[in-house]
């Protein structure tokens, strides 16, 4: 009898600029064991509750934070992404979360490092387990900045296996982008139509926020890689995503210092090292319709300027109309090989926030290559 194909060791999620948290690592272990329920502590299979907070406990994890009558509660997550598979959760880079940086001047500044420290973190902990731990199939996958961080991870993956002996490679199947920042020149373009017809700005504001996009695509290719990033955050302010409004915030303010720099530079060679890697590295670009900063309409600004073979046969391919299970409309999708693109209806920028039976589906069905989401690169 055939041996049983083992379950994908599954996503490595990784929060990319998320909340410092001061907790004492030292102490978490002993934290978690009395605080979480034992669906929640750390398994063998696979699932492994490193606190990435705002990934874990109100998306993605196998418990949420729910507000009771009796203050914030746990409660089970029908829409967990590690029903089918195992997770592990990492903050990254350097200086979010629990990976706690011992000084700014050790925060990485470029997406090289930042990969090479998500690798090496990787290793660490698939080197504590069984050999044939390490041969599961292994996917990857983050939401905005980390359409950046993602590629690189995964370029630098494919780079060095060959030169590793076969028991200590890392059996990458794919890269999942959700509402990423990937390819910022085509992607800062389009902020201003897209508001305008969403009818949020009128002409003359449009044509404001057009000159400030302008300006940030100049200092772009001119290399002025500070200057990019802050005309870039004049875009968004402009449209009133600048600062303010609540006090909690999402970013870790030293690390997005660190990586201010980095932020207009493009991920798009390392998208298309994946795309073009014998067998190829399979990849799901999926944004909620509703996300004007990095929704569908800028990755359909900088999707046909991949340089890939196979770029006119996906740019050929019909939209696809996606429903749940239940029959919902979920969405749209278009593929081509390795390459597929989703549309998720009725989400913004967190898309497993908004619509969570639609990511489960999607993250399920696409991590074992069926219906709408299979036919890529053979797993």
């Amino acid at each position: 009898m055939a041996a049983a194909r083992p379950l994908p060791l599954s996503l490595l999620l990784i929060a990319a600029l998320a909340t410092a948290i001061s907790s004492s690592a030292t102490t978490a272990p002993a934290a978690a064991a009395s605080f979480f329920p034992k669906e929640a502590l750390p398994t063998k299979p696979g699932y492994l509750p490193i606190p990435s907070a705002n990934a874990n406990f109100f998306m993605l994890g196998p418990y949420v934070v729910a507000n009771t009558s009796a203050g914030a509660a746990l409660e089970p997550n029908p829409y967990a992404w590690n029903r089918r598979f195992g997770v592990i959760f990492l903050d990254s880079p350097l200086g979010t979360g629990y990976s706690a940086a011992p000084s700014p001047s050790d925060i990485p500044t470029t997406q090289p490092v930042v990969a090479a420290d998500v690798i090496a973190a990787l290793r660490a902990f698939l080197s504590a387990q069984p050999p044939a731990f390490r041969a599961r199939p292994l996917f990857l996958t983050g939401e905005s900045y980390s359409g950046k961080t993602l590629p690189a991870v995964g370029a630098l993956i494919l780079a060095t296996n060959p030169a590793l002996p076969e028991r200590e490679r890392i059996n990458l199947r794919g890269v999942a982008i959700g509402d990423g920042l990937v390819h910022p020149v085509p992607q800062v373009t389009t902020h201003a139509a897209t508001a305008y017809y969403m009818g949020l700005v009128n002409a003359r504001q449009r044509r404001g926020v057009e000159a400030l996009q302008a300006e940030a695509v100049r200092l772009t290719r001119a290399q002025r890689w500070r200057e990019a990033s802050d005309a870039r955050d004049r875009v968004r302010a402009a449209l009133g995503a600048g600062a303010g409004g609540a006090p909690w915030q999402l970013f870790n303010p030293a690390v997005n210092d660190a990586l201010h720099d980095d932020e207009m530079k493009s991920a798009k060679p390392d998208v298309e090292a994946l795309l073009r890697a014998a067998p190829a590295t399979r990849a799901l670009l999926y944004e909620g319709n509703r996300d004007l900063h990095d929704g569908v309409v800028t990755a359909e600004a900088w999707l046909p300027e991949l340089e890939w073979d196979g770029l006119p046969a996906f740019l050929n391919a019909s939209l696809a109309v996606w429903r749940t299970n239940d029959g919902d409309l979920a969405g749209y999708v278009q593929k081509h090989g390795a390459l597929v693109h989703v549309a998720v209806f009725g989400a913004g920028h967190l898309v497993a926030a908004a619509q969570p039976r639609s990511a489960q589906e999607m993250i399920e069905d696409w991590v074992f290559d069926k219906g709408l989401f299979g036919g890529g690169a053979p797993a």
